[in-house]
This record gives structure tokens, C-alpha cells and sequence, in this order.
């Protein structure tokens, strides 16, 4: 089912060339393709959803689990000091939890 919704998204463009696109520019607009799988991968019930946190502005951002509407989010191990690198850390572990997807840096 999760390879039959992630072809629906990327509709026949190649997969690694998506992950490259993204990995370019972590930020801001993307092609279609990409914006629809990003959409995707982002969009899940708020408990367990995982996020960042800028916790010191432009300098420092934590990965956070969500857990529920007026509950405390849990800061999770990981800390970046840049954003592009904090980008791509969740958008791989997103891409493991919603299509059993292992990306490498």
C-alpha cells in the first residue's frame, strides 16, 4: 500500500531524484512531485508526530515528539546548528516511518 500511495505523489518521476531535489534545498518551493510527497509525509495526527524546534534563533533547532493537543512535546536526542541539516534529519526519518524508505546522508 505504501508503494502504491508514494508512486499516487511522485507520479513517475524518479524517487532518488526527488531525495536529491530535496536535499539541494530544504526549503522554500519545490516541483510539484516533491511538494506533494513533502505535503504527505508531514501531514499525521499531532500524538507521536515528530518536529523540530528552533530553540535559539538561527543558531539551534531540536527534534521534538508531539504529543498531543495542550501535552508537553519531548525533546528528542538530536540537536543542529544548522537548518538544512535539521531539514533532512526529519525528512529521513519521515520518509522510514510513512514508506519504510532507509535514506543516507
Amino acid at each position: 500500500m505504501a508503494n502504491q500511495e508514494l508512486d499516487r505523489l511522485i507520479q513517475g518521476r524518479n524517487l532518488d531524484d526527488l531525495i536529491a531535489e530535496f536535499r539541494a534545498k530544504t526549503t522554500g518551493q519545490h516541483s510539484p512531485e516533491l511538494q506533494r510527497l513533502i505535503n504527505r509525509i508531514r501531514s499525521e495526527p499531532m500524538t507521536g508526530k515528530l518536529a523540530l524546534l528552533c530553540t535559539r534563533p538561527h543558531e539551534e533547532w531540536r527534534l521534538v515528539r508531539m504529543n498531543g493537543r495542550g501535552k508537553p512535546m519531548t525533546l528528542l536526542d538530536s540537536v543542529f546548528h544548522n537548518l538544512d541539516d535539521a531539514e533532512w534529519a526529519i525528512f529521513k526519518l519521515r520518509m522510514k516511518r510513512h514508506f519504510d524508505i532507509d535514506l543516507n546522508d
